[in-house]
């Protein structure tokens, strides 16, 4: 069998470290023939050095000047607005797609329409963007692929499968640290506390929402635009061993259910091997040395954040868009120790009835509209006053 030739955007964040992992493993394979990071150019230039790669880009194209002397030999790709030009200028086989945030969101339309296998990793392109890039995605000859566990179990869980005999889905959470704590213990998390995580190696974002539960509030958005269900048939549970990352529940009361143990390896290597033959002792999944799995249903007073994404999707249009992008900013406001730990889905949840009421929906947006959206939300954030006109 040839070489697949592969891109990973993102490359020197925790996806791309996973994915270099297993190809490292696996060299007679695949070709890494292009690699991107944000700002990380240290650790770029180490793995297109290793890996014999020759074209590299860079998203923040301020930190280019200071390295420029050393990319000479590099086809360099210089900002983000010119990444997807890897595609059309090289052979591709495999695209892995693990920049994180919402600037990386016309991108993600370039690479829906790119006729590859796409490794989807990004979560602000499906919750903001979902039915502009699901429509491409369609319209193309592109095959995705959702590399985060939980909806990479139920892709594999789906696959072949008719899905109208499916009653419902359902995810799992490990609900991060603090899932026991009372509203009093909340208020007083601190963002030290907040960044880390008991099961999963990640960044200080995805940890606090982890915390917060914000992220399986968004990764229900996502799952129903992946898939295309309304957010009636899908509900998450506490799973604190993180074995266990979706269950599909059939008409007939049957459950499947997808295990393995809480590495991100596992989840890409569905897009590298797909018919599951890759051989890893690292991660064998032994329920004799696990012995229990234990469940709890999530507290919605304490944790809003499920509810509210919910409602996002109900109301549709941008909705969506403002939940994630509110979320993100009040992350950084705690993260600042500007607000509190509880104040992050408060205030994200005041934001969006105010871009309601003030009728700012809009139920078919265009990428315009939801980059408008954006700068609506960063506008009523930074006029604190808004944050008094809601009683609580």
């Amino acid at each position: 069998m040839p070489k697949k030739n592969i891109i990973i955007y993102g490359a020197t964040g925790s996806i791309g470290d996973s994915t270099l992992e297993l190809i490292r493993n696996n060299l007679d394979d695949f070709n890494i023939i292009g690699l991107t990071c944000n700002n990380n150019i240290e650790k770029l230039k180490l793995l297109a050095a290793e890996f014999n790669c020759k074209n590299i880009g860079i998203a923040d194209t301020d930190s280019i000047n200071k390295y420029r002397n050393t990319l000479i030999n590099f086809e360099l790709y210089e900002g983000i607005n010119e990444f997807h030009n890897m595609i059309t200028e090289q052979a591709v086989d495999i695209i892995i797609f693990a920049i994180a945030g919402s600037d990386a969101l016309n991108l993600s339309l370039n690479l829906a329409e790119s006729g590859k296998v796409l490794g989807l990793a990004n979560k602000e392109c499906i919750v903001c963007a979902g039915k502009l890039f699901m429509d491409k995605i369609k319209s193309s000859s592109t095959k995705l692929i959702p590399l985060d566990s939980e909806h990479n179990a139920i892709y594999q869980l789906c696959y072949g499968k008719n899905t109208s005999s499916i009653n419902n889905y359902i995810i799992t959470a490990s609900g991060g640290h603090f899932y026991n704590y009372t509203e009093t213990e909340l208020r007083k998390i601190t963002p030290q506390k907040a960044v880390t995580h008991p099961q999963w190696s990640m960044g200080e974002k995805i940890s606090v929402d982890s915390s917060t539960l914000m992220n399986k509030g968004l990764e229900i958005i996502e799952a129903c635009n992946l898939f295309d269900f309304n957010e009636d048939k899908i509900d998450a549970l506490i799973h604190p061993e993180s074995i266990i990352h979706g269950i599909i529940n059939f008409k007939d009361n049957s459950s499947h259910a997808f295990l393995s143990a809480p590495n991100m390896q596992i989840s890409i290597s569905s897009i590298l091997f797909p018919n599951n033959d890759v051989r890893s002792n690292n991660f064998d999944l032994d329920l004799k040395k696990i012995s229990t799995l234990n469940f709890y249903e999530i507290d919605e007073l304490k944790f809003r954040a499920i509810n509210l994404a919910k409602s996002a999707l109900k109301h549709g249009g941008l909705m969506p868009s403002v939940l994630n992008y509110s979320n993100e900013l009040m992350v950084n406001q705690f993260i600042e120790y500007k607000i509190c730990f509880t104040e992050i889905v408060i205030n994200s949840e005041i934001v969006m009835e105010k871009f309601l009421s003030d009728g700012n929906n809009i139920l078919n947006p265009t990428i315009s509209n939801i980059f408008e959206s954006f700068g609506i939300v960063k506008d009523y954030i930074d006029n604190a006053n808004i944050f008094k006109i809601f009683s609580r």
